[in-house]
């Protein structure tokens, strides 16, 4: 095992010891995907992926957001996917020390990483980012310069898209903006 993977396996066993006693799903979810991305894919949706090779349930937001990037052109080699809690939950039902714990471990993962942008997926995604309250129609659609030469683009949280484009169809506002985004991350590229 080369340094990399020890660092990765320490990033597991650091994120398994976080809310130990609790209701929240046991597996553990790191991420998935390339680990020499141009883009980190960060939500707050456990189903955005299944395990670290991409794999998705189907009709999930994970496999959505892959079909997505897939018609875009923005292939699975340039990009990796994770999220806030790493586990099968959302971030806002851990206590407030245990968001600290998993915003460091995040940053610890945009190092290793080292993306050239961050998409962040949805409002909280955002705030846990920038370190204060978003609004995220007013900041979508920008490329916010964000730490070194990392650059950061907000857009709506996947599974606000999905179920907005299934219940007003393909020509939801919140869908198409969302497709507009991804076009303009492809732009950035």
């Amino acid at each position: 095992m080369d340094k990399l993977d020890s660092f990765w396996e320490e990033l597991k066993f650091e994120v398994g010891t976080i809310g130990i006693n609790s209701t929240r799903g046991d597996e553990i979810l790191i991420g998935s995907g390339s680990k020499n991305p141009e883009i980190l894919f960060i939500g707050d949706d456990p189903t955005l992926y299944e395990d670290e090779s991409l794999r998705v349930g189907a009709n999930t937001s994970g496999e959505f957001l892959i079909k997505l990037c897939d018609i875009e052109g923005i292939t699975p080699d340039q990009y990796y996917i994770t999220t806030l809690a790493k586990r099968e939950c959302k971030f806002s039902s851990y206590l407030p020390n245990e968001k600290k714990r998993l915003h460091e471990i995040l940053m610890m993962q945009i190092a290793l990483l080292k993306p050239r942008i961050i998409v962040g997926l949805g409002g909280n995604v955002g705030e846990v980012l920038l370190n204060r309250f978003i609004k995220i129609q007013d900041e979508r659609g920008k490329v916010i310069p964000w730490r070194g030469d990392i650059k950061l683009i907000l857009t709506y949280d996947v599974n606000f898209v999905k179920k907005s484009r299934n219940e007003m169809g393909k020509k939801s506002k919140v869908a198409i903006e969302f497709w507009n985004d991804l076009k303009f991350l492809k732009s950035e590229l």
